[in-house]
């Protein structure tokens, strides 16, 4: 095991091209401004071996770990040999089908880390379209950014639901990738979603616990539904223990796709239901 003090986002695309094979194993999907913000920051770090490369990266207080293996095994020795005795928080998250994931999750089990919890991809075709009701509903704006992250850190999971980084924030401002829903002088709900190609992806949904009797979750939805000229296809994650918000989604005309994805920690933890 070699630890690698230089490297680049071109490196790790490298190895994916070196390691690829039938057997290979990847949980590596990181947008290059994502990487290289992680590398401005001395927040990553690298390891190599013959047949496989890890990535070490800091996180909220704890480390995500990124693998890229020829085979599921070297997955194994890497955890038993080298992260054994680390006493910190380590997540691994690792998206695919149910039969590219097994092998993957024993691995885990079986170095000493736990399921912590897993989604599910809903998904279905847009066919039409609805006119939209902007009222007190607003595009996410600088002046309001500190009080936004303020309610991830406060309601959301930082294993599960990928806090975005200050960075991230100022993207969403940029590119205009969230709205918020306000009466008042407080942000009482939002919604982000992104589009890829013809595809529209829903990245967090929100409503402020104080709020909820408002219905500002239907309000913010709708712009998921309907914005979006090119738009033929709407997706998103749900956490799979929650069968009601599955069952809802469905009465939408959505349907779950064998598409998984696993957040496994090297701690015994259990995931809480958000109260949101």
């Amino acid at each position: 095991m070699e630890q690698i003090s230089k490297f680049t986002y071109s490196d790790i695309k490298g190895e994916l091209f070196r390691l690829k094979s039938k057997e290979m194993k990847t949980n590596f999907f990181m947008a290059e401004n994502q990487f290289d913000q992680l590398l401005l920051e001395n927040k990553i770090q690298l390891f190599k071996t013959e047949k496989a490369c890890f990535l070490l990266a800091d996180d909220d207080g704890f480390k995500r770990l990124y693998f890229i293996a020829s085979a599921v095994e070297e997955i194994q020795s890497f955890f038993n040999n080298h992260l054994s005795e680390f006493d910190g928080d380590i997540s691994i998250e690792t998206a695919g089908n149910s039969g590219y994931l097994e092998s993957i999750k024993d691995a885990f089990l079986q170095s000493g880390f736990y399921e912590y919890s897993s989604m599910v991809r809903m998904s279905k075709i847009r066919n039409n379209v609805e006119e939209i009701n902007f009222e007190n509903i607003h595009l996410l704006t600088v002046d309001k950014k500190e009080e936004f992250q303020m309610l991830y850190k406060k309601y959301f999971d930082k294993f599960v639901e990928r806090i975005p980084t200050v960075e991230e924030i100022d993207g969403f401002i940029q590119e205009e990738k969230a709205y918020y829903f306000s009466d008042n002088d407080e942000i009482q709900g939002f919604i982000v979603f992104e589009y890829h190609g013809i595809t529209s992806h829903l990245r967090y949904w929100f409503v402020h616990p104080d709020y909820r009797e408002k219905k500002i979750g239907s309000k913010l939805i709708q712009l998921f539904f309907n914005i979006g000229e090119k738009v033929k296809r709407e997706l998103f994650w749900v956490i799979e223990s929650n069968k009601n918000a599955i069952k809802r989604y469905k009465h939408f005309g959505f349907i779950e796709e064998d598409m998984h994805n696993l957040i496994l920690i090297n701690k015994n933890k259990k995931y809480e239901e958000p109260n949101y």
